[in-house]
């Protein structure tokens, strides 16, 4: 029974670190896109979001990982994009998730003090 799952658990393993190593090897291939958020850290709940690429959505999400605002581009431009964010919005740490037109996203950290 121990040889069985030793045996198991090292399938599994091999397993993951093949998959783990693909990911690396697609993810170093893929376009590498990048966004700036200003300001870092925020005092109103305000920000702006910029990139070289077209975005096509800005989720902001909470250290808890409860999507607390969600803003679809329907005019893709190269502009920076106001973020207006509720004023009942709690101070702390946020996820700022960035879509692209391709369908990939990056996730930015911001700061609302």
């Amino acid at each position: 029974m121990k040889k069985i799952l030793t045996v198991i658990i090292l399938t599994l393993s091999l397993t993951f670190a093949f998959s783990q190593n693909s990911y690396s090897i697609q993810y170093q291939n893929s376009n590498r896109h990048e966004a700036i958020i200003s300001p870092v850290p925020m005092t109103t709940p305000i920000f702006y979001v910029r990139s070289n690429q077209l975005i096509t959505k800005v989720e902001v999400i909470n250290i808890l990982g409860k999507t607390v605002y969600v803003k679809k581009i329907r005019n893709y431009t190269f502009e920076p994009i106001e973020i207006n964010l509720p004023n009942s919005l709690d101070k702390g740490i946020y996820f700022v998730r960035i879509t692209f037109d391709d369908n990939t996203f990056i996730i930015k950290k911001t700061i609302y003090k």
